[in-house]
């Protein structure tokens, strides 16, 4: 997917969160801000996921995936 169709792809998910804050959303848009390298993004998206559901195994696996590449970009 290129850059553009990603970043209209997490406008959109932005807008439905906007309406009603959805676990299944809040981790494709994660997904999306991985995929462009916006570790930070990422992760305040999968915080906010894990607080709905903390045991979430895909977003918890998201989360320390976009963590350690946040600790290598400090390094």
């Amino acid at each position: 997917m290129d850059e553009n169709k990603e970043e209209e792809a997490i406008g959109e998910l932005t807008q439905a969160l906007a309406f009603k804050p959805d676990l299944q959303l809040l981790h494709l848009r994660a997904a999306f801000q991985d995929s462009m390298g916006d570790s930070a993004s990422t992760l305040r998206d999968c915080e906010a996921a894990l607080c709905m559901h903390p045991e979430h195994g895909d977003t918890l696996e998201l989360y320390n995936k976009a963590s350690a590449k946040a600790e290598q970009s400090e390094s």
